[in-house]
């Protein structure tokens, strides 16, 4: 099943890794095949921190009737390398084209590192 930009992917419970996968992501590439890595936006309920710039978003910007929805939830202001490694995904929510909208004009760090890269950045 391909995956296209603003849907919410996450994997079943057995395979969340806290050391690898811990937060829902959302694919940030135009089509991902299922199967293959791709560039994704985390989802947290972790406030902004003086290492993190994390940015709440609002209702409007998901789609309701699904499991991933809005909960005081943040994205992480990163594009991350996410590896088919850690799937299979399934589908588990989706955003609004305001969204979408949202997380592109807020987005600060658009090139895609790894979150090990990441934590190393914002040591």
């Amino acid at each position: 099943m391909p995956f296209e930009k603003g849907d919410i992917i996450w994997v079943e419970v057995e395979k969340r890794d806290p050391e690898v996968l811990k937060h829902p992501a959302v694919v940030w590439s135009d089509l991902v095949e299922d199967g293959s890595d791709f560039n994704g936006i985390m989802l947290t309920h972790s406030e902004p921190s003086e290492r993190f710039n994390n940015i709440l978003m609002l209702e409007e910007h998901f789609e309701p009737n699904h499991e991933i929805k809005f909960s005081r939830t943040h994205f992480v202001n990163q594009v991350f390398i996410k590896f088919e490694s850690w799937g299979p995904f399934f589908k588990a929510g989706k955003l609004t084209v305001e969204g979408i909208e949202f997380i592109d004009s807020n987005l600060n760090n658009s090139d895609p590192i790894t979150f090990e890269d990441y934590l190393i950045l914002n040591a």
